[in-house]
């Protein structure tokens, strides 16, 4: 029997609050060019989980959603306050992603895959040889 999850999150402004029990099903990087467009980063990290209820705690009218009409299944929720991005169910329901960053909870387990990496864009590293610093760049 799968393990069930119990992760909460929010938005950065705090305006919306939510918590969902689930399965997570997959955590990994999307290097696809919607993600990418809509995060503004090289890739979104974001949870694969069976459907469940999302309980909205705090702000659930603060939030809106974008669907592509066209192309593959994608959409995004986020927080008409601070444009934060907000867990949300695929078109058919079978799915809900959540966006690791809205999370106030840990994950139950670390990244394991990269997908859509062929829409990766060719100056896009994750390299872990890059120089890290704990703040900004001191340079």
């Amino acid at each position: 029997m799968p393990n069930h999850d119990t992760l909460a999150g929010s938005c950065l402004c705090g305006a919306v609050h939510y918590r969902v029990t689930t399965v997570v099903e997959a955590f990994y990087y999307c290097e696809c060019a919607q993600c990418r467009k809509l995060t503004g980063a090289v890739a979104a990290a974001n949870l694969r989980c069976a459907p469940a209820p999302l309980a909205w705690l705090r702000g659930a009218a603060a939030r809106r959603t974008f669907r592509a009409a066209d192309g593959r299944d994608f959409s995004r929720v986020f927080c008409l306050t601070c444009g934060s991005a907000l867990p949300w169910y695929n078109r058919d329901a079978t799915a809900l992603l959540i966006p690791a960053g809205s999370l106030d909870t840990p994950p139950p387990r670390n990244i394991e895959s990269r997908i859509f990496s062929a829409e990766r864009p060719s100056w896009a590293t994750m390299a872990d040889g890059l120089p890290a610093h704990d703040a900004f760049d001191p340079g």
